[in-house]
This record gives C-alpha cells, sequence and structure tokens, in this order.
C-alpha cells in the first residue's frame, strides 16, 4: 500500500470489518504515517456511526407506529360505542303516545307552549 492513498472502498471495507486480512496490516501502516488517508478514516467511521444511530431510530420509529395504530382504534371504538349509548338514551321509549316526550311530561300544544312562552316575556 506504499506510495498510494487508500481508496474509498478500502476505507469502506476496513471500517465494515470486511477488508482481506492480508491487506489489514499494511492499511493500518499506511493510514498511522498518511495524515489524509487518517482523517478519511475518521470520517469514513463518524459516517459508518451516522447510518447506524439512523437505522436504529428507524427501528425504534417503525415498532411505534403499530401501537399508535392499535391506541387509535381502541379510540375509535369507545367513541363509537359511546355515541350508540347516547343515540339509544335519547330515543322515545316504547308505547309513548304522540305528543308525550319519552320522560313522562304531560303532552302540551303549539299554543299552550306559545302561551307559556308570551307569559315568561310579559313577566307574569
Amino acid at each position: 500500500m506504499s506510495g498510494r492513498h487508500a481508496t474509498v472502498a478500502e476505507l469502506e471495507l476496513y471500517v465494515l470489518g470486511a477488508l482481506d486480512a492480508d491487506r489489514i496490516e499494511a492499511f493500518e501502516a499506511h493510514c498511522a504515517a498518511c495524515d489524509a488517508c487518517a482523517a478519511a478514516l475518521a470520517g469514513e467511521a463518524s459516517l459508518e456511526i451516522a447510518f447506524e444511530q439512523v437505522a436504529k431510530r428507524a427501528a425504534r420509529v417503525q415498532v411505534a407506529r403499530p401501537l399508535r395504530a392499535v391506541a387509535y382504534g381502541a379510540a375509535g371504538v369507545v367513541a363509537m360505542a359511546a355515541a350508540v349509548l347516547l343515540w339509544i338514551g335519547h330515543t322515545p321509549a316504547t308505547g309513548a303516545a304522540e305528543g308525550t316526550a319519552a320522560v313522562g311530561h304531560a303532552p302540551m300544544d303549539d299554543g299552550a307552549i306559545l302561551d307559556a312562552r308570551n307569559d315568561a316575556l310579559d313577566g307574569g
């Protein structure tokens, strides 16, 4: 390896641990003596560390997405159940006569409602 600088492929292989065993000693000796190759090796190593961190973060996000989907699905089911219960609760009771409310109030015609409203507005 003497006389020439390390190639990008050699730097990548060394960082990944895939450089041929017979070339490792010469590569390390050259990088120890050559500032340019040592800097390139340091840059390649830091880039590999950054790639590993991104991969770990992506793996965590992929685990969180199914859990979030399950939580949203459960919230949707609870909301639908609450809506059904509210809808059933406001349905008139069976057997209620027309003009009467389900809670048992006396029937009132429109004239009685208007009279009560006018009395309230007139103050008596």
